[in-house]
């Protein structure tokens, strides 16, 4: 069961001064067109309940949708409602309320934003460790420093979009603060659609919001994942006092996880189904070349967290929260609980 969280939904939640992340809309069915639905994997008996978050329609969501899709979390014992969540500051609230507490795709930068402001959350994976993100713009911009005096669209400030759109604009001289405008428009397909109407002259985007700005005639001003930036893009995350009650969710959420990761990684016409059955992606090009960019490129496998994917979410949220500044990346994960998974023999079981 997938429900999407509406806005009014989580606002009760809303937690004052927690910087957002990946904006995003709706999941779309399961079902791929035309496709055959996988056979599930033979499940335990659901005895564990649970509800599960996402943020946004991006293919970074892999792992959690094969994890559902292919039946893995009803395998490892889960009886599991995957909802997804408009933007990651959502995400974060209802982590902290307890309405969804455990998140497979939130981006780093609210979690350890609302870390540093006092929260117990913790990051236990990351599915993926970098940015697979690249600033499109109008034909006539032909390099980022013609972006200068522009508007570049965003989902929201301090999500992973704003957070590469950044990186981009420095990459190419200029300063995101003073030479451009860069305005907050909710999520991927909301930046995509203001580059279609005009609103804005660029945006941050991700596969499949890539594919379609390219055939729609914008042009790649720079791809930032050829960067090799280490990035918390899609992590998982809870809290401390979850994840210590409820250690056997945790654990049968990262195996799920793992093992739905790994047949979308190497199942390709299965992991094709998942991407079209998602995004709502119909041309079969579109739906070969999100699927490749995630399996070959993006999806890291095991998803361990790492000092340096931290360390640029913290370089980032230095600027504007000083305790960022001198903190240290460790504070903000465990791997514990993979490293457990992995001592059992379980993620080789699974990756050999």
């Amino acid at each position: 069961m997938r429900p999407t969280l509406k806005r009014r939904e989580l606002l009760v939640y809303s937690v004052g001064g927690l910087l957002v992340a990946c904006g995003g809309v709706a999941a779309p069915s399961p079902a791929a067109p035309g496709a055959s639905a996988p056979t599930p994997p033979t499940s335990a008996p659901a005895s564990l309940k649970v509800r599960l978050g996402s943020v946004s329609v991006s293919a970074a969501n892999a792992a959690i949708w094969s994890a559902e899709d292919g039946g893995f979390l009803k395998k490892y014992g889960l009886d599991a409602q995957v909802s997804n969540v408009a933007d990651s500051t959502q995400a974060v609230a209802a982590l902290l309320a307890g309405e969804i507490p455990l998140n497979c795709g939130i981006s780093g930068t609210a979690v350890v934003a609302s870390v540093l402001q006092g929260s117990d959350l913790v990051i236990i994976a990351s599915t993926v460790n970098t940015f697979p993100s690249s600033l499109y713009a109008k034909s006539s911009v032909t390099s980022i420093a013609g972006l200068r005096g522009g508007k570049v669209g965003v989902s929201r400030f301090g999500t992973a979009s704003d957070t590469a759109a950044r990186i981009a604009l420095k990459q190419g001289g200029l300063d995101p603060a003073k030479d451009v405008t860069l305005l907050q428009l909710g999520g991927l397909n909301e930046i995509l659609a203001a580059m279609q109407s005009g609103q804005v002259d660029a945006g941050a985007l991700s596969p499949p919001q890539t594919v379609l700005a390219r055939n729609a005639g914008f042009r790649e001003l720079i791809d930032v994942g050829a960067l090799g930036i280490p990035y918390v893009y899609n992590g998982v995350a809870t809290s401390r006092s979850y994840a210590t009650k409820n250690a056997e969710i945790v654990d049968a959420t990262l195996k799920a996880l793992i093992e739905g990761e790994h047949r979308f990684k190497t199942d390709a016409e299965w992991g094709k189904s998942i991407v079209a059955a998602r995004t709502k992606l119909t041309d079969p090009s579109q739906v070969e070349e999100t699927w490749r960019l995630f399996a070959m490129k993006y999806l890291q496998e095991p998803p361990f967290p790492t000092d340096a994917a931290l360390k640029t979410v913290l370089d980032e949220l230095a600027p504007t929260q000083p305790k960022a500044q001198s903190a240290s990346p460790g504070t903000f994960y465990d791997d514990s609980y993979l490293r457990k998974l992995d001592a059992s023999g379980f993620i080789k079981s699974i990756t050999r």
